[in-house]
């Protein structure tokens, strides 16, 4: 009784257990509440944080969309860089941007114009402080990631002690690389006024970007190459002729405007066929490129195009050893004059080649146009003139075109037409000069001159025709027609004088002529069809035709000497042939140049060098002739210095054949003492 009594005392008021029971629920909702309140809230910051980072990923999509737009709408590296920087500041909010390019000689980085600054001049000495520098590896924040590869960021230039354009109004800075081919092609970097923390979300999309135009490199290059292989020499890397043209065409416009003076500067390099051949193609085309090297240098050009003063030039090569110059904007006609002098003294130091040295000339023909004279082809036509006029006149020299020379190449031009005319119409004809024995003046062979019977002009002699013709493939008509003329006339000699005919005759070929394959069969073929004997035809070849190409002469030479015939090295002493060139060729005989007998008995007497030249022969096992002897001291003369054959005036001028019939005398007799003859 008393225990249920006790918990009878202290049962609950009904009232406050219903309190109590209410402020729990009460409690406990607020709980619930604030609960659902915070992951309200949290949920909310993590939609917006996933919604800022949707956005921010959206804005580096539109970023990354549109540096890919730009680029590739762009036609240049120049204009895809600076798509890529104005994209660039535009997503950041940066206003200072700027793209360098690798310069592929050095390695290092160079600035460009491709910039994204605001109008104002807040940045101003910046930009002109950058732009007068460039940065090696390592080097400044372009440098820092030329070395590493990656991109960099500088929270404050202000403490970057490596950062070189201080105080010039920026202080956060990053920059990022772009490869192309496997190697760092730029540098894009980009500042702002104040401190920034690196944003490694921005870097991120940085390194896209740089593969991105990257890939644009590359193709805009490979394009590039593709132009440039088309429009420059392989070789030098010089405008070639297509180039040149087309700017020759815009120049002369230009003049014609303007009245200015422009020029054309036409380079063909002196003997460099004796270099290609004794030094092997690849020592030319070092020289080639030396030598194109000296020229944009001395015309201060980095590429094909430079400018000095107000001259404006364009270096081209034209093929072969010969370039081309085009001078814009001269003040005067002497300026183009000063030009080629700055060239020749450019090409005044030796160029090394293999192990030695070499002394290299150009001769130069130069064109002036202006408002009154000068379309592009008769430009080139008059300076290629006027070089070969200059080449006349020696090794290392330069000729203007004037109406003097214009006329001269028209009188060429006008022979050369009536040259191909006379060989149809029959008006070329040989006269022949005796060559005499010294030691008893006995008649002993001819040599066949041409001549042409002009209808108006009257004989021309061979020194008016041989140089036209060999300009031309005239040279190789005119040859064949003299080979087959002296060979019938010597087969018609033989015939009726028998041994008292003046065999062999001498017939000069050129160095066209000895460099085609065809010329032995060409010979044997005239030999079958006069009838005459191998042993009564004599080669003439010059030294300088010799020595132009050796490795054809040798082998065309031993064919014809395989034939019977005798080979007449000519003008000897006038070239650079040397004991070795006398041996590798089958020389038979030696004619010494008339200029050292010209000068036998005189003050200038070169008889050391006739004694020295007829000793050297006779050490050979060859026969010496001495050419264009006129008095009888010279004749004498060349005698005692080891001469034992000569021709000249002294003994007879070249003449037609019924007047050396005379001479050989009738089958009963023999003509031992030639007497003077005026013909011409």
């Amino acid at each position: 009784m008393r225990a249920r009594a006790r918990l009878l005392a202290v049962k609950p008021d009904p009232p406050t257990v219903e309190r109590s029971s209410a402020e729990a629920k009460l409690v406990a909702t607020e709980r619930r509440l604030r609960r659902e309140r915070l992951a309200r809230r949290e949920a909310e910051t993590i939609a917006e944080r996933a919604t800022r980072v949707l956005y921010d990923k959206q804005q580096e999509l539109v970023l990354l969309e549109a540096v890919v737009l730009a680029s590739n709408e762009s036609a240049t590296v120049g204009d895809a860089l600076q798509g890529a920087v104005t994209a660039v500041c535009a997503h950041t909010t940066w206003p200072v941007g700027h793209a360098y390019l690798r310069d592929t000689a050095s390695g290092d980085l160079v600035p460009t114009s491709s910039w994204h600054v605001p109008e104002s001049d807040q940045f101003e000495a910046f930009r002109g402080m950058t732009e007068q520098l460039t940065f090696a590896a390592g080097i400044g924040l372009p440098g820092r990631v030329l070395a590493t590869g990656t991109a960099a960021w500088i929270t404050d230039v202000a403490i970057d002690a490596n950062f070189l354009r201080q105080d010039l109004g920026v202080r956060g800075a990053f920059a990022f690389p772009i490869r192309a081919d496997g190697e760092i092609a730029a540098v894009l970097e980009f500042f702002t006024a104040s401190a920034v923390a690196p944003d490694s979300s921005l870097l991120e999309v940085t390194d896209q970007i740089g593969r991105q135009l990257g890939r644009v490199v590359e193709r805009i290059r490979a394009q590039e190459q593709v132009v440039h292989q088309a429009t420059h020499d392989g070789l030098t890397g010089l405008a070639n002729r297509l180039v040149f043209r087309d700017r020759l065409e815009l120049v002369l416009a230009r003049a014609e405007r303007s009245g200015s003076f422009a020029a054309l500067l036409f380079l063909d390099l002196d003997r460099f066929k004796a270099i290609n051949d004794t030094l092997g193609h690849s020592a030319g085309d070092q020289l080639l490129r030396d030598v194109s090297g000296r020229l944009k240098a001395a015309l201060r050009a980095t590429d094909t195009l430079a400018r000095f003063a107000d001259e404006e030039f364009t270096v081209a090569r034209f093929g072969g050893d010969e370039f081309v110059v085009l001078c814009e904007g001269l003040a005067a006609e002497g300026d183009a004059v000063r030009v080629a002098q700055r060239i020749q003294r450019a090409l005044l130091r030796p160029f090394v080649l293999g192990r030695y040295e070499h002394l290299v000339t150009a001769s130069i023909g130069i064109a002036l146009a202006s408002a009154e004279h000068g379309d592009a082809e008769s430009l080139l036509r008059d300076a290629d003139v006027a070089m070969y006029r200059a080449k006349e006149r020696g090794p290392g020299l330069w000729e203007v075109f004037d109406e003097r020379i214009r006329n001269r190449a028209l009188e060429r031009v006008r022979i050369e037409q009536a040259l191909q005319k006379a060989l149809e119409a029959g008006e070329l004809l040989l006269h022949y000069q005796p060559i005499v024995a010294l030691g008893d003046g006995t008649l002993d062979s001819v040599e066949a001159l041409v001549r042409w019977q002009h209808p108006e002009r009257g004989l021309i002699p061979p020194e008016k025709i041989i140089p036209i013709a060999e300009e031309s493939a005239l040279i190789l008509e005119v040859g064949e027609w003299t080979l087959r003329a002296a060979c019938e006339q010597a087969s018609g000699w033989r015939r009726r004088f028998g041994d008292r005919a003046p065999l062999p005759v001498s017939v000069n070929v050129s160095a066209r002529q000895l460099a085609q394959a065809e010329l032995p069969a060409m010979i044997r073929r005239v030999l079958g069809e006069t009838g005459l004997a191998a042993a009564d035809l004599a080669i003439e070849i010059t030294e300088t035709a010799l020595i132009e190409d050796s490795s054809v002469p040798a082998a065309t030479l031993r064919e014809l000497k395989a034939l019977g015939l005798k080979i007449v090295l000519d003008d000897f002493g006038m070239g650079y042939s040397s004991l070795s060139h006398l041996q590798q060729f089958p020389i038979d005989v030696l004619k010494v140049d008339r200029s050292f007998v010209a000068q036998l008995g005189t003050e200038a007497d070169d008889g050391a060098i006739v004694r020295a030249i007829a000793a050297m022969a006779g050490a050979l096992g060859l026969e010496v002739v001495a050419e264009g002897v006129e008095t009888p001291e010279q004749a004498a003369q060349a005698l005692a210095l080891g001469c034992g054959w000569a021709q000249g005036f002294h003994f007879a001028r070249p003449v037609p054949p019924a007047e050396m019939e005379s001479l050989i005398g009738s089958p009963g007799g023999r003509v031992t003492r030639l007497p003077q003859r005026s013909s011409p």
